[in-house]
């Protein structure tokens, strides 16, 4: 990055953006700001780096950073303006401030004295104004409600100023009857307006950000400005009174319009693409007339309406498209309360549908010897279809004419090993076109010898059957070994690794290679083993020494579908932990190691430090409602207070919605729980002591229906089925090491974690024992015979 690019990111105000983003929008904009939060920088370069100088609440700090710093903190700053124009009090903002605070302290950035928890602190409270009076630095384009009334009394007080500013009763001389003024109005961002009209009976009061007018006033009022206090009221009678305001209660209460009936239902499938309507009934128990808006995404037509009583209205719509998902809102006001209703539906397929390519899209390792494609056609109209196959390289083509639902297969050959094939599938009604490309990598045969494709070493493994507590289907071993006859013989990334179930022609064990280290042999591997037995030893083979084969380690295939996530908790990045399924839920952390990479359980492991390290696994919460598993080597430095390990909840409240698993005090323990999200006791809720927190323990909590349970070191340690409520869905992305609440809630995790796995299926109590048994001591578990070379 050039200097004067450094210069322009970290200019004056930029440090506003992130400080104020949380309190006051405009000052984002117009950077005109007189609080003493302000922060200004100025900036001056030298050859390397850049000098910033901050003033927060009018200390300045200088302070040199380097270009690759000015490079991250100006991708946060741009993730931090998206998040703000969005929602400056959002959860994703306040995590992105922190972010920036915590590099920003790490970076010696803030004045002497001043923390980042500091002026978070102070961004909540700021924050939190905001979000109960909901004020910026303009006031609201619409008001939430209006009352009116006539031949009225009301009072009226808030902050601010009131218009004429001071209000007497005036009376005509003599007969001293009551002279009314013509006009008084108020404004304010919080107030309170109380008004009911003498002859109707009925009223309303107005609270919050509101404005109103009075006309035909007779009374007292006031305005005074004595510093800090800026503040008006008036009391007095009127012959019409009006308030708009965000918050507005009436009396007696307000019936609300009801959205009733909508055609089509909502969640209606296959809904005709020549629907030209959209219809809806809205009824209003006290009569009041009603306006109505519709909306559409995608776009497919809108309407309005204005003063209508209840009955059945519709708007048009047009450009309906085969097998898409609409949705339309629908908002009703009676003038006094709005109610909205969002609707979805989705049309029928009017073009043929194409389906299950095999090989699938995306595929790896497919068979150089394959000898067809295949894939599947449906017409919902029952019409013929002509199909068209292309290939490129080119290794085969067909067509086809006047076909009816069914699966149909293009011959193919020619292919090679470690190429990539992409096949375009054409197919037409005769009025409709459906068109899709597929993609594969190919690799060995199905079934094949290594030594004739140019492997030269292989090794026997030996699994111990009685480490297996039971028979179990695909469970990934750890394979850990730190072997010298891999030195100079593999490739240096370990590439070559690979590992078959039986010698000569046989079927490949997928593997996931977590690393390999070239200079002292030292391998670490995960094989899925279709079979392992725990009447019999299970003998599996690795193979090694071909310099000119693809990678084959394949992560996708090694963990099944029913893996939701593996995180072997190495750094991918600085910033980032990789997920080794195919949901591929990278993990990033809060700033570049924070956590930090340490020594694991099983190789490397990240390290918390109690105090501002996590992980987020943005936009998803991973685990959904039903059976679950989540494991994980842990070992907790402290134990003084409650800290997260994972969490997909709010953490550490009682209405917990979601996942929480922490380590608490008193009492030393671990617990984890399954929110409601409803009541103040959990669905379900375990908690165990813990071993000697200084060493690492391994942790699964596993949940079957209402049913939670603890094992520790693999062995079931607690469990409980006493449920209150049911269990809610999760409100929060996953987070490892921390909560999702705002300070000083935030329950840092103070401790290491090794290799972190969450299931949506509930694992058997002998498949943890045997994970227990593999990864605790992986030299016990299994064995290697001698190298036999390629002869």
């Amino acid at each position: 990055m050039k200097k004067s690019q450094l210069n322009v990111i970290l200019t004056a105000g930029v440090a506003s953006l992130f400080l104020l983003s949380g309190s006051v929008s405009g000052i984002v904009s117009t950077f005109e700001s007189t609080t003493t939060d302000n922060i200004q920088q100025k900036t001056t370069q030298t050859n390397q780096n850049a000098i910033i100088t901050c003033y927060v609440g009018g200390i300045p700090h200088s302070q040199t950073i380097s270009c690759a710093s000015g490079t991250y903190l100006k991708e946060l700053f741009s993730e931090l303006a998206t998040a703000n124009a969005h929602d400056s009090c959002s959860t994703d903002t306040y995590q992105l401030q922190q972010q920036i605070l915590l590099f920003a302290e790490q970076q010696g950035l803030l004045p002497t004295g001043m923390s980042s928890d500091m002026v978070l602190a102070s961004l909540e409270k700021r924050c939190q104004k905001f979000a109960a009076q909901n004020i910026g630095d303009r006031l609201p384009t619409a008001a939430e409600g209006t009352g009116r009334e006539m031949f009225c009394n009301f009072v009226a007080t808030g902050e601010g100023a009131a218009f004429p500013i001071i209000i007497l009763p005036r009376f005509i001389p003599i007969i001293m009857a009551p002279i009314p003024r013509l006009f008084v109005g108020w404004k304010t961002s919080e107030g309170f307006t109380s008004v009911g009209g003498l002859v109707s009976g009925t009223g309303f009061y107005a609270v919050g950000q509101q404005q109103g007018i009075a006309l035909g006033f007779w009374g007292i009022g006031f305005s005074i400005f004595l510093p800090p206090v800026r503040a008006y009221g008036m009391f007095g009678y009127a012959l019409f009174a009006k308030a708009s305001a965000e918050h507005m209660e009436y009396y007696p209460p307000n019936n609300q319009p009801e959205i009733a009936q909508t055609d089509p239902a909502d969640g209606q499938q296959m809904v005709p693409t020549t629907t030209t309507e959209l219809r809806f009934e809205i009824d209003d128990l006290d009569n009041d007339l009603m306006n109505y808006n519709v909306t559409t995404e995608p776009d497919i037509g809108s309407g309005s309406g204005g003063l209508k009583p209840g009955g059945t209205y519709s708007i048009p719509i047009s450009g309906l498209e085969s097998l898409t998902n609409y949705t339309w809102y629908i908002q009703v006001t009676d003038g006094k309360d709005t109610v909205n209703k969002i609707c979805s539906f989705k049309t029928e397929p009017t073009t043929p549908i194409l389906s299950n390519p095999l090989p699938p899209d995306g595929e790896r390792d497919v068979p150089f010897d394959l000898t067809e494609l295949r894939f599947t056609l449906k017409d919902y109209q029952g019409d013929t279809m002509d199909y068209t196959v292309q290939t490129s390289p080119n290794i085969g083509s067909i067509q086809g004419t006047d076909v009816h639902d069914g699966t149909y297969t293009v011959p193919i050959s020619g292919m090679t090993y470690g190429a990539t094939y992409r096949w375009y599938v054409n197919v037409t009604d005769g009025v409709h076109w459906t068109r899709k490309i597929f993609a594969f990598e190919t690799g060995y045969p199905a079934q094949f010898n290594p030594f004739d494709y140019g492997w030269q070493y292989r090794k026997q493994i030996t699994i111990d059957h009685t480490k297996v507590l039971d028979d179990l289907t695909n469970f990934p071993v750890l394979i850990s070994t730190t072997d010298t006859n891999l030195l100079q013989k593999t490739q240096i990334d370990g590439g070559d690794i690979m590992f078959m179930n039986d010698v000569g022609v046989s079927t490949r064990v997928y593997h996931d290679l977590e690393s390999y280290d070239a200079s002292s042999g030292t391998l670490i591997v995960w094989a899925k083993i279709p079979f392992l037995s725990s009447i019999n030893d299970t003998v599996l083979y690795l193979y090694y020494g071909n310099p000119d084969c693809i990678n084959q380690a394949y992560p996708e295939k090694t963990w099944n579908s029913n893996y939701e996530a593996v995180w072997h908790m190495n750094d991918a990045t600085p910033m980032t932990i990789t997920d080794s399924t195919l949901h591929d839920y990278t993990g990033t952390k809060i700033a570049p190691y924070e956590p930090h990479e340490t020594t694991g359980k099983i190789g490397e492991g990240q390290e918390f430090d109690g105090a501002n390290d996590n992980i987020w696994i943005k936009d998803q919460s991973v685990l959904d409602i039903g059976e679950k598993t989540v494991s994980f080597w842990m070992r907790s430095d402290v134990n003084s207070n409650y800290q997260t390990i994972v969490t997909n909840a709010l953490g550490g409240t009682l209405n917990d919605a979601g996942l929480d698993i922490a380590v608490q005090n008193p009492g030393n323990e671990i617990t984890s729980l399954i929110g409601n999200g409803a009541t103040n006791e959990y669905y379900l809720f375990i908690d165990k002591a813990l071993p000697d927190h200084t060493i690492y323990h391994y942790y699964v909590s596993r949940q079957c229906g209402s049913n939670l349970s603890l094992y520790i070191d693999g062995f079931l340690s607690a469990w409980t089925t006493s449920t209150s409520g049911s269990e809610s869905e999760p409100t929060y992305n996953m987070s490892i090491g921390r909560s999702h609440q705002n300070p000083p809630y935030f329950y840092w995790f103070d401790g290491r974690l090794d290799e972190i796995r969450m299931s949506d299926v509930a694992r058997s109590a002998s498949w943890i024992n045997t994970e227990y048994n593999n990864q605790d001591s992986p030299s016990t578990f299994l064995t290697f015979g001698p190298e036999e070379p390629h002869s």
